[in-house]
């Protein structure tokens, strides 16, 4: 009996396996043709129809929001919103992007978790909120969740993936220790493999990723809100086991207590092992340095002649730190120049994201053939002791790496302690392989992030990494003296004569300038930054006055252009420059615009009515009335789109794919005057506009402007 209740239960679950995955890649396969979809396309509006048509074949009631209730920002879109409730208090909220840069995976995963948790019993009262716009959806929808206390699950998939990224914070903000850690524990529940980016953290709480990112809207909310997403829309796993396994995360996930804890601990330490992540908070971080530290103490204490030996050398040599650091600060700058000089010849300034790893490369190499030649010059120094004033010199100065970058940013803490911890231990023992260990060690969770910071990249690090000001040199000359002293004192122990130590210097300084050359040469005469999978960007961007019936085209690249091929309606042209940027006049375009304005007035006001008629379909209309002198105010008493009042300029916020033809009721003071200007903007072009180029790909645009003036008769 047994036996056969078991062998149903797992045909049962076989069954609704191959259901979730039918289910999910039918649901995928259906609205895969309508992206990628801008908001209020038509796409989008096949993607929300489809969403509605889902929901009420599955009976899950939704509710529609319109995004027109915003006075900084408008949208032609609506958010559709399902609630389900929960037996706690608790909200969690899970944000699907409909348009813009979602996929179909985020949209079918979201039906599928509305289907998972319609019947089962939860903790939290979930909430699934398709967004009808990317920002303006969030927005909306942030105003209502800040009096609510949720925490936020933003899905960002590109495609499934055997990968997660967790997205713990911005460019001001990162996500508090309990939200992390949640995740963390519910994602290994699950079996979904995932990277939380162990040097993210950092870079949010130094700055150094200020790129927008979807998570802003809600964090600048102080909501509590991670992101999730992917890099590659490789298919490992099959559709069954990724789904399933990401319903069981949410399930697992809200039943943790998501309320908003009193202690929001943001300086946590995440260290990856393996495939596991340890994750220290603040009180622990604390914990480890003060161990470390009152050991080093009890360690002085015991062993006090020792300890004043090395404050006396150090005392007594200070002028040789002093020294080194204003050499390493020299090196530094100079490899900085170096860099800047080989871009500039190479013709690859604006392609530095490109190679960042080999420009890190090549600085490192340029102070190191420097500081390699520099050894002997160590070697000359006679005095008694100067081994372990090397040591010693490696402490302090590692002590005053700790105290500098702990008050720029608190979670160094976690590194610098170890390095000190390591540090310490070289100077201790006297063994020559341990003390080579230790060194290894000591500057092992620096590497590793150093690493990911190349990798991930944080474009503004990297910057001022490659293209350092001068602070900047000298933080690094400070940063890297303990590994430098403890590289000397390794070289003065080294049981070898004074003359094949500097045969060894000079041979690895040698050995760095050739591979410092072959890297120049090879980026000199080999390198190509663009290829058939990374194509070089064209920027192409016709205007067209239509009150002085001319216009230009502008073609632009990071790159010099090259070879390229343009055809624009009936024009048709080669172009072969070594320039970024080239403007060519062309006639006017085949898309007929018709853009008028009638005015009304009664008793003290003056009503304007815009309209706008075309053919074509345009992403973005932009409406502005300018003051004719910047003392001058503008009045604005109604209007039919909100809008922004600036100095003596109005801008109106009118919405992507607005419907066409276009009209704009705006009612100002009889007496007002003012130029109004609209310009209509299209990503796809309405006529026909080619473009060839080798190993390039064109992002083409058109703006049509047109100016009315309304200015009273005095």
């Amino acid at each position: 009996m047994m036996r056969k209740l078991f062998v149903l239960i797992l045909l049962i679950f076989c069954l609704a396996s191959v259901y979730a995955q039918d289910s999910f890649e039918h649901t995928m396969g259906q609205l895969s043709p309508f992206y990628p979809a801008q908001e209020h396309s038509e796409q989008a509006h096949r993607i929300e129809h489809f969403i509605k048509s889902a929901l009420e074949k599955a009976d899950i009631p939704y509710t529609e929001t319109p995004l027109d209730t915003l006075k900084d920002s408008h949208s032609f879109a609506h958010n559709i919103s399902v609630v389900l409730p929960g037996t706690g208090e608790q909200n969690l909220v899970i944000a699907v992007p409909m348009a813009e840069h979602s996929s179909p995976v985020n949209t079918a995963l979201a039906l599928e978790l509305a289907e998972y948790f319609k019947d089962r019993e939860h903790t939290s009262q979930i909430q699934i909120l398709f967004l009808g716009a990317d920002f303006i959806g969030s927005k909306v929808a942030s105003e209502k969740m800040q009096d609510e206390k949720c925490t936020l699950l933003y899905l960002n998939f590109k495609g499934i993936s055997d990968k997660i990224i967790l997205q713990t914070g911005n460019r001001e903000h990162i996500m508090p220790y309990w939200m992390v850690n949640y995740c963390n524990r519910s994602l290994r529940k699950s079996g979904l493999s995932f990277n939380l980016r162990p040097e993210q953290n950092i870079l949010y709480s130094m700055g150094m990723i200020p790129e927008s990112s979807p998570l802003d809207i809600y964090l600048d909310a102080d909501i509590t809100a991670l992101m999730m997403y992917n890099e590659n829309s490789t298919k490992e796993q099959s559709a069954s086991i990724w789904v399933s396994s990401f319903c069981h995360f949410v399930e697992d996930f809200e039943k943790q207590d998501l309320t908003h804890h009193d202690n929001e601990d943001q300086n946590y330490f995440i260290m990856q092992v393996g495939y596991s992540y340890i994750i220290m908070t603040e009180f622990y971080i604390m914990i480890f340095f003060l161990v470390v530290t009152g050991s080093i103490l009890f360690y002085i204490i015991l062993h006090t002649k020792q300890a004043k030996n090395y404050v006396h050398l150090f005392l007594k040599n200070i002028s040789i730190v002093l020294w080194t650091t204003m050499m390493l600060f020299i090196f530094f700058q100079v490899s900085t120049w170096i860099s800047e000089l080989f871009l500039t010849a190479t013709r690859l300034d604006t392609q530095w994201q490109t190679i960042i790893p080999e420009l890190i490369s090549l600085k490192v190499l340029i102070g190191l053939v420097l500081l390699v030649f520099l050894l002997p010059a160590y070697s000359q120094l006679k005095q008694h002791n100067l081994g372990n004033f090397y040591s010693g010199a490696a402490i302090i100065t590692a002590l005053l790496d700790m105290i500098i970058f702990m008050a720029i940013d608190f979670s160094f803490a976690a590194y610098f302690t170890w390095s000190l911890l390591c540090i310490f231990a070289f100077a201790v023992v006297r063994k020559r392989r341990i003390k080579f260990l230790c060194m290894m060690l000591s500057g092992l969770l620096f590497i590793r992030t150093i690493y990911g910071i190349l990798f991930y990249p944080a474009l503004n690090l990297c910057h001022d990494l490659i293209f350092s000001p001068m602070w900047t040199n000298l933080y690094l000359a400070v940063f890297v003296l303990p590994f430098i002293f403890m590289g000397i004192r390794i070289f003065y122990v080294i049981p070898l004569k004074e003359q094949l130590k500097h045969r060894l210097s000079k041979l690895l300084g040698y050995a760095a300038l050739l591979f410092l050359t072959v890297l120049a040469f090879r980026f000199v005469y080999l390198y190509r930054p663009f290829s058939d999978t990374n194509r070089q960007l064209v920027n192409a961007v016709e205007f067209y006055d239509l009150d002085e019936m001319r216009g230009t085209l502008t073609l632009e690249s990071d790159y010099k252009l090259g070879i390229i091929q343009v055809k624009t309606g009936d024009e048709e042209f080669n172009i072969s420059s070594k320039e970024k940027r080239l403007i060519y006049d062309i006639q006017r375009p085949q898309e007929e615009v018709s853009v008028w304005a009638a005015t009304s007035r009664f008793l003290d006001r003056k009503t304007i009515e815009f309209h706008v008629a075309t053919k074509g379909k345009p992403d973005q209309l932009y409406i502005t009335l300018k003051a004719p002198s910047k003392g001058d105010k503008i009045l604005i008493l109604e209007s039919t789109y909100p809008y922004q009042i600036q100095n003596d300029t109005v801008s109106f916020f009118i919405g992507k794919n607005q419907p066409i033809p276009f009209e704009l009721k705006v009612t100002t003071h009889k007496d007002s005057a003012f130029d109004a200007q609209i310009e209509i903007c299209y990503s796809t072009m309405p006529f026909d506009f080619m473009f060839y180029g080798e190993k390039k790909y064109c992002k083409p645009s058109l703006i049509l402007a047109k100016k009315l003036s309304f200015h009273e008769e005095k």
